[in-house]
């Protein structure tokens, strides 16, 4: 994993003072496995004071089914009044077959974990983010390893991509069923 930490440059590449105080607590951290992905996600979740949001085609490559991260989420949903997490899958039955952990917290905390299906026609495709707060942002590549870029405290990086997802989350209309409907 390698770490950056950006500063602010003023005219003749000098730091500006007014500017570090913004970006000098900016951290950049390039993703380029599993394991890296997982500790990283492990840290937003950790960070998060108000929300997590995440899209994905099917949200296997976030792993919910791992304790760990299924915790740091409960925390937050329990603990923080108002808080919430949300998830915009394509495909939702990844999350239905295979991550039993977090369907049980959905049900516990229907209030604060929501799931829903992206609009037909603003598919989602190769986008993959987790956001926490308007702070922090995990932005993977498309393609078969886990590779991107991890911000944190970079509010001119994130907020773009919550605005994307907030479109596409009001576009997505409903949550999904927290248990099957029928009888």
């Amino acid at each position: 994993m390698v770490c950056c930490r950006l500063a602010a440059r003023g005219p003749a590449g000098r730091a500006s003072a007014e500017g570090q105080t913004a970006i000098d607590t900016a951290l950049r951290r390039t993703i380029a496995s599993r394991a890296e992905l997982a500790q990283a996600l492990l840290e937003l979740a950790g960070r998060a004071r108000r929300a997590v949001r995440c899209c994905s085609y099917d949200a296997a490559v976030f792993a919910l089914d791992a304790a760990p991260l299924v915790a740091a989420l409960d925390r937050l949903a329990r603990d923080s009044r108002g808080a919430r997490v949300q998830v915009l899958v394509e495909d939702p039955l990844w999350i239905e077959t295979r991550a039993p952990r977090f369907k049980a917290m959905r049900r516990r905390l229907c209030h604060a974990v929501q799931v829903r299906a992206a609009s037909d026609q603003d598919p989602l495709g190769d986008t993959v983010l987790w956001l926490v707060d308007d702070r922090h942002g995990l932005l993977l590549e498309p393609g078969p390893i886990a590779a991107g870029e991890l911000w944190f405290d970079h509010q001119q990086f994130v907020r773009p991509m919550l605005a994307e997802f907030d479109r596409r989350w009001a576009a997505a209309a409903h949550d999904l069923p927290v248990a099957p409907l029928g009888l």
